[in-house]
C-alpha cells in the first residue's frame, strides 16, 4: 500500500513539474504581414505587422535589399514581382512569413528603362505600322494612314536606322547613323540641309544633322496647348492661327536642337501608347510654305502619329 501511495505521489509531482515547465517555456512568435503601395509613389511599399511574442523583425524585400523593424517602407528601383520575407524573432524562436508584391512600371520606366537601366533605353522607328499610324489633324481627323515600311516605299527607308535613347536622369542621346535624319521637308528646305529631293506629298525629307551634345528631355502630364495653323493635305486649306489643347496627355519636350522621330520646329511629342517594347507617339510637324506664310511657317500644322520599337 505504501508503494502504491508513493508511486501515485511521484507521478502527481512530475505532472505538476511538467505543467509548470510548460507554462514557463517561451512561446513561438505569431505574426501577420501587411503591404500597401504608397499613394504618392508607386515604387514605394509600406509594410506593417501584427504580432505576439516577437521582439525583433527582419525583412528581405526580394530585390537584394533588407531592413528591420515592425513597420518599414521600402522603395524599389524597378517594376516586377517580388517575394518579401519577414522573419519575426522572440524568446520562443523564429517564424517567417512571405508576401508577393507587384510593382507596376511607370510611364517613365517604360520610356527610359528606369533607374536600374544605366545605359538608358533605345527606340527606333518601326517598319510595322500600328492602326493609329499616319497623318492627322490636331483634332485627330485622319488624312493619310501609314502602311508598313512607308519610308522605304518613298525612297527614304535608310532613316529607319536612327536611334533615340532616353535616360532615367533626363539626359537624351540621338544616334544619327549616317549623319542624316528624317525631317520635315520645310525644316530641311529652310535650313538648306536637304539631302536628295524632298517628298512633298508626305511633307518629309532627309536632312543632314549635327547631333547636339548634352541633350535633355522632360516628361509632363496634363493638358498641352499648342499654337498652330493647321493644314489639310486633302483639301489644301489652311486654318487661321489657333490654340489647340490636348487634354490629359503625357508629353515630352526636348532641349533645343534635339528631336524625336521627325526633325521639325516643334520639340514636343505626345505619347499615345507605350509598353515595354513598343511606343506610339504623335509629332507636331511644320509643313507650311515660308513664302506663303512667312510669319507662321514654323508653327505646327499637321500631326504625324508613328510607332517605335525598343531596340
Amino acid at each position: 500500500m505504501k508503494k502504491i501511495g508513493y508511486l501515485f505521489f511521484t507521478m502527481f509531482a512530475m505532472t505538476l513539474l511538467l505543467a509548470s515547465c510548460s507554462e514557463d517555456d517561451p512561446q513561438a512568435p505569431v505574426v501577420e504581414l501587411f503591404a500597401e503601395v504608397d499613394e504618392n509613389d508607386s515604387y514605394t511599399v509600406n509594410f506593417t505587422t501584427q504580432s505576439e511574442h516577437a521582439s525583433s523583425f527582419s525583412w528581405n524585400f526580394g530585390d537584394g535589399e533588407s531592413g528591420s523593424g515592425a513597420t518599414i517602407s521600402h522603395t524599389y528601383t524597378q517594376s516586377g514581382e517580388y517575394t518579401v520575407t519577414l522573419t519575426a524573432s522572440g524568446e520562443g524562436g523564429d517564424v517567417s512569413k512571405t508576401k508577393a508584391v507587384t510593382i507596376v512600371a511607370s510611364m517613365e520606366e517604360l520610356l527610359t528603362g528606369g533607374a536600374a537601366a544605366s545605359n538608358g533605353k533605345t527606340w527606333v522607328m518601326s517598319k510595322t505600322a500600328s492602326n493609329s499610324d499616319g497623318a492627322f489633324s490636331f483634332t485627330n481627323t485622319p488624312y493619310l494612314p501609314a502602311p508598313d515600311d512607308v519610308l522605304t516605299q518613298f525612297g527614304i527607308g535608310t532613316e529607319y536606322d536612327n536611334e533615340f535613347t532616353f535616360y532615367h536622369d533626363g539626359s537624351y542621346k540621338i544616334d544619327a547613323k549616317n549623319s542624316n535624319v528624317l525631317a520635315s521637308a520645310i525644316h530641311a528646305y529652310v535650313n538648306g540641309t536637304l539631302v536628295g529631293d524632298p517628298i512633298w506629298d508626305l511633307g518629309l525629307a532627309v536632312e543632314s544633322y549635327t547631333v547636339p551634345q548634352n541633350a535633355t528631355f522632360t516628361m509632363n502630364e496634363g493638358d498641352l496647348t499648342v499654337t498652330a495653323r493647321q493644314e489639310n493635305p486633302s483639301s489644301g486649306t489652311v486654318s487661321d492661327i489657333e490654340d489647340i489643347t490636348f487634354e490629359g496627355v503625357t508629353w515630352i519636350e526636348f532641349s533645343q536642337e534635339a528631336y524625336f522621330g521627325i526633325l521639325t520646329y516643334d520639340t514636343k511629342i505626345i505619347i499615345r501608347d507605350i509598353t515595354a517594347d513598343r511606343m506610339t507617339v504623335s509629332l507636331l510637324v511644320s509643313t507650311l510654305s515660308p513664302e506663303a506664310y512667312p510669319e507662321d511657317f514654323m508653327k505646327p500644322s499637321i500631326m504625324y502619329t508613328l510607332s517605335f520599337d525598343k531596340k
